[in-house]
C-alpha cells in the first residue's frame, strides 16, 4: 500500500485538484483508493460532491477513540475511491489534538490497517497537527509548486520541516517520510521569472522534479465546482491530459 501526501505550505498551488485527479485516476486504472481530506477547508470533499452534513467526519478519527475509518469513510460516484471527508470541524479538532497524547500518530494509528492499494492525503496549507499526522501516515510527498519567486523562498522551509518532523518524530515508530515528486502546477514558461525559477527548481530537486506539468486550464476549476473529476467534466480537455501523465508517472515511481 502506498500513502502519499499531497502538501505544501503554500495556498493556492492546486493541492486539493491534485488530491482529487490523482486519487480518480488511480482508481479509474482500477486501484483500490482511499482520499483522506484532513484540510479544514474540505475543498477535496466538496470537489467530489461529498456532504458532511449529519455525517461524521476525519475529525471524528481523530479525536474519538471508538470511531473507525469504516465509520467515516464515504464511497464517491468513482468506483474503487472512496472518501475520509473533512469540514470546518476539522480547525476545532485540530486545537484538541494539543491535548492529547501520541497526537501525532493518531492518523497513522487509525489508517495502518486499511486495505487499499493507494491512500492518498490532501494536506492543510501549514505545518500544525494535522499536517504531521499526515506525514507520520504517509511514506511520500508530493509537493505541488508554482513558478514563482515566492515558491522558492518557501521550498528550503519545507525540506528542513519534513527533516525535522524525521529526525524529532517519526524516528520514535522508524518512520521516514520523503519528497517523491515535485509537481509545477498552473504551467507557463512564457515570463523569464517562471524560466529562472523552473531551472532553480530542477537543481535543487534533479529527478524528483516530476515530467508532468500541470498547465493553467480552466476546466480544472469548473471540475472541482460541479464535484467532479476532471476525467469527467472535461476528459478531452489539457487538464485532463495532463493528470493522466501524472497517474502514470505516479505509478512507475517507487
Amino acid at each position: 500500500m502506498r500513502i502519499i501526501a499531497i502538501s505544501n505550505q503554500k495556498g493556492g498551488v492546486g493541492k486539493s485538484t491534485t488530491a482529487i485527479n490523482l486519487a480518480a485516476g488511480l482508481a479509474y486504472c482500477g486501484n483500490k483508493v482511499l482520499l483522506v481530506d484532513i484540510d479544514p477547508q474540505g475543498n477535496t470533499s466538496k470537489g467530489l460532491g461529498i456532504s458532511t452534513e449529519s455525517k461524521l467526519t476525519i475529525s471524528d478519527l481523530l479525536c474519538n477513540e471508538s470511531v473507525s475509518v469504516g465509520d467515516v469513510r464515504q464511497p464517491t460516484y468513482i468506483p474503487n475511491l472512496d472518501i475520509i471527508p473533512a469540514d470546518l470541524s476539522l480547525a476545532i479538532a485540530d486545537m484538541k489534538l494539543s491535548s492529547m497524547g501520541a497526537k501525532e500518530f493518531r492518523l497513522k494509528n487509525k489508517i495502518e490497517n486499511e486495505q487499499h492499494d493507494y491512500i492518498i492525503i490532501d494536506c492543510p496549507p501549514n505545518f500544525g497537527n494535522l499536517t504531521i499526522n499526515s506525514f507520520i501516515a504517509a511514506k511520500e510527498i508530493i509537493l505541488p509548486v508554482q513558478l514563482r519567486y515566492f515558491a522558492l523562498e518557501g521550498v528550503n522551509s519545507f525540506i528542513e520541516t519534513v527533516n525535522y518532523i524525521n529526525e524529532k518524530i517519526g524516528w520514535v515508530q522508524k518512520h521516514r517520510i520523503e519528497i517523491t515528486g515535485v509537481l509545477v502546477t498552473f504551467h507557463d514558461l512564457r515570463a523569464n521569472a517562471a524560466k529562472e525559477v523552473n531551472t532553480a527548481l530542477h537543481e535543487i530537486f534533479g529527478p524528483k522534479l516530476l515530467n508532468t506539468v500541470i498547465p493553467q486550464n480552466i476546466k480544472l476549476d469548473e471540475a472541482q465546482k460541479n464535484g467532479k473529476s476532471i476525467f469527467d467534466y472535461a476528459p478531452d480537455s489539457k487538464g485532463a491530459e495532463a493528470y493522466r501523465e501524472l497517474v502514470e508517472e505516479v505509478k512507475c515511481r517507487v
